[in-house]
């Protein structure tokens, strides 16, 4: 009974040991920081997909640009995609800000400096997800009216990828910017309108 004890208790110690360490691992090798994520995959997606419908006043009227062939679809889809997964990015644990020691954009930052955007983030680590998640709702959003080649639709949802934008960066890149001046579209409601119609049908 005595021979049995032994190796029993070694192999209750080690199995503790195992599930310590399981719980402690994780699959993610954060590399690129939030800033390198934001500089290489949300923010040029997001840039291409608000320009992907534009109006434009020229003498002979207003133009619109607007995706045509199946080609346009596709590159807009493929962008929104990398916008999508770019959230998950920037909440995978272990992910810093910036480099340390590094300078961001003063202008961009007005008020916050690095260390102080994660110290922000790594004490409110819910709101940032939440935030995140808002982007990829958007982004989803987006997807379905390019999936449904929808004109209308991808031009209203455009205001919403810039407020879950916004929102983010009001609330840890620069809280103490003064609120912007808006200015009223009337394209742009007419859009949100005729967007708006086409859903209830």
């Amino acid at each position: 009974m005595r021979k049995m004890v032994i190796p029993l208790a070694l192999l209750l110690g080690l199995g503790a040991c195992s599930q310590q360490q399981s719980a402690s691992d994780t699959p993610f090798r954060p590399t690129a920081t939030i800033q390198d994520i934001m500089d290489a995959e949300v923010d040029p997606s997001a840039d291409f997909i608000w320009e992907s419908v534009a109006h434009y006043s020229r003498e002979s009227g207003i133009e619109d640009k607007v995706p045509k062939t199946d080609e346009d679809w596709e590159k807009l889809r493929l962008a929104t995609l990398r916008l999508i997964e770019g959230t998950n990015l920037l909440i995978i644990p272990g992910r810093k800000v910036a480099v340390s020691g590094k300078e961001l954009d003063r202008e961009e930052l007005a008020s916050e400096a690095p260390e102080d955007i994660q110290k922000h983030i790594d004490s409110s680590r819910d709101s940032f997800i939440g935030l995140a998640h808002n982007l990829h709702d958007a982004g989803m959003e987006a997807l379905r009216a390019i999936e449904a080649k929808n004109v209308a639709g991808l031009d209203a949802v455009g205001e919403k990828l810039d407020a879950a934008c916004e929102s983010c960066h009001r609330t840890y890149w620069y809280p103490n910017a003064p609120e912007p001046t808006k200015v009223f579209d009337e394209k742009a409601e007419a859009a949100k309108e005729a967007a708006k119609a086409a859903e209830k049908k």
